[in-house]
């Protein structure tokens, strides 16, 4: 989840996959959830109103944020991904064997 100092106001999830993104929001202190999408409006307008809340909010995601995540993940990706083609490879007296190798 990217997040540039922002606050957050969720209100749905995928499970499994997103919901230990509302625990990061709601643990942090820069944002809230609610089921309940109708009420984002109201909470918003809420936030606007306070300069102070805006602020610590904005804090808290600050100190929560990750900035390079999303290009460390995919470093970790691409070696995991190397690791398997050459083991592959070496499996395989270097001849690459998979689904895709015939379109190769």
């Amino acid at each position: 989840m990217k997040n540039l100092f922002l606050t957050c106001r969720l209100f749905s999830f995928l499970p499994g996959q997103e919901a230990g993104n509302v625990e990061v929001v709601l643990d942090a202190g820069f944002g809230e959830y609610c089921r309940r999408p109708e009420r984002i409006g109201e909470t918003v307008a809420n936030w606007l109103k306070s300069e102070e809340v805006l602020f610590s909010m904005s804090r808290s995601a600050s100190k929560a944020g990750h900035p390079n995540a999303a290009a460390e993940i995919a470093v970790d990706i691409g070696e995991i991904t190397q690791k398997w083609i050459d083991t592959n490879l070496l499996a395989n007296d270097g001849t690459r064997k998979s689904i895709s190798s015939s379109a190769l």
